[in-house]
């Protein structure tokens, strides 16, 4: 894998306004009751046993409500906002919530985020991929950016609600900040300073590694902001290109020394 700038894979779901989520009203809807999309923003209430019921609601988020916000309610898909009652979550029927990615917390682990559905899984599982070293609030606008100060991150995964709130407004998520499912958090090249030693762990993968260890590849000797300022630098016989998820600014650009 490689350390750089991931591009966060956007879930979309849709708040509706001014579009009946039923007709009657949307107090008739409740957890459990199941939809069929009706237009571009709309759902209709349709019977579970249906062909056409593709989806259902979850539940009602808002005030005095278990979630404020939907994004919150495992395996929320779309949005509607329901006029001063709050919102109600709906999600795919027959999906199970609990293995969607907004369900995951802290120390969880998703499959790999380059499909279009990732899920929640148990890092013990084969197809984990990626374990989450924290879950942020975040909008449509640079979704990633509330992960550059978590260390460790090596790529992001942005779970947004978009709102048609008018031009101007930005959706609102969840961004998870992730690191390969069995990386060391304490190691991983953002921590990475002059004097560190590193080791190769892949064709351009590194980690920071002690000095005194027989895996050390290279040594850092300096930190610039163009590669082309390491060949002053003396000693050095490469070069390590970073860039932080959600940063930014230049990336870090270290020349390497032979650690031995």
């Amino acid at each position: 894998m490689r350390w750089a700038i991931a591009v966060s894979a956007l879930l979309v779901a849709l708040f509706t306004s001014g579009c009946g989520l039923i007709g009657g009203g949307s107090d008739a809807v409740q957890a459990g009751d199941c939809l069929k999309k009706s237009g571009e923003d709309g759902f209709d209430k349709v019977s579970c046993s249906g062909s056409d019921a593709g989806f259902v609601v979850l539940d009602r988020a808002g005030s005095g409500k278990a979630h404020e916000r939907c994004v919150d309610v495992a395996g929320t898909e779309y949005v509607y906002t329901d006029k001063g009652k709050g919102s109600i979550c709906v999600g795919v029927k027959g999906a199970d919530p609990a293995r969607a990615a907004n369900a995951a917390q802290k120390g969880d682990c998703l499959t790999d985020t380059a499909g279009n559905n990732p899920q929640k899984t148990t890092c013990t599982d084969p197809a984990a991929v990626y374990r989450v070293l924290d879950r942020l609030d975040t909008t449509e606008f640079m979704p990633d950016a509330a992960c550059k100060k978590v260390a460790g991150t090596q790529t992001t995964y942005s779970y947004i609600l978009k709102a048609k709130k008018g031009i101007g407004s930005f959706g609102t998520g969840v961004v998870f900040c992730l690191i390969a499912k069995d990386s060391d958090a304490t190691r991983t090249i953002d921590n990475a300073k002059v004097g560190d030693c590193l080791k190769k762990t892949g064709a351009n993968d590194v980690e920071i590694t002690a000095c005194s260890s027989p895996d050390a590849d290279y040594r850092i000797l300096s930190s610039q902001l163009d590669k082309s300022l390491c060949d002053k630098v003396s000693g050095t016989i490469a070069t390590y290109t970073y860039q932080r998820p959600g940063g930014l600014a230049f990336p870090d650009v270290y020349c390497l020394g032979s650690a031995h």
